[in-house]
């Protein structure tokens, strides 16, 4: 049931490690794409140099957010660590139905066709401050109602 559209938000999301947050089950949105973020940063100097080749724009832009950490790998951890955080969040609805359709499939939850538009404006309205307990009550209180209907 779940399966096309976990698939299409998977290929969507590929370069933003949006996947990654089916592995969590609590906290807050902002800490877990900060974690996200920074567990993908490469460590490798030649993995580093090539990324940077092609993302100049976010070196600039996460120097002058965080500021020159005057030694050039950090500063290209520090960019990479920055693209793939604003990454997650340009790309956030997307990131959180993946996370409430696997949650729903993990748990055998079958009501994303009658409540998919349901499912897309609270994806929409979920911010930073939200909490995965809170999306999982959600998806929970879904099953709910599709058994009640």
């Amino acid at each position: 049931m779940y399966e096309d559209y976990i698939k299409d938000l998977k290929s969507n999301l590929a370069f933003t490690h949006g996947e990654d947050i089916t592995s969590y089950d609590s906290g807050y949105v902002c800490d877990i794409f900060s974690e996200i973020a920074d567990s993908n940063v490469d460590i490798y100097t030649s993995d580093l140099f090539d990324w940077g080749k092609s993302n100049l724009w976010y070196i600039d832009e996460a120097t002058k957010e965080f500021g020159d950490p005057h030694d050039i790998l950090r500063q290209l951890q520090q960019a990479q660590y920055y693209a793939y955080e604003q990454e997650l969040y340009e790309n956030k609805d997307d990131v959180i139905k993946l996370f409430m359709y696997s949650y729903m499939q993990d748990n055998n939850i079958n009501a994303v066709e009658q409540f998919d538009v349901a499912i897309d404006n609270y994806a929409k309205d979920v911010d930073s401050n939200f909490k995965l307990e809170d999306i999982i009550q959600f998806c929970k209180d879904l099953d709910k109602s599709y058994e009640v209907s």
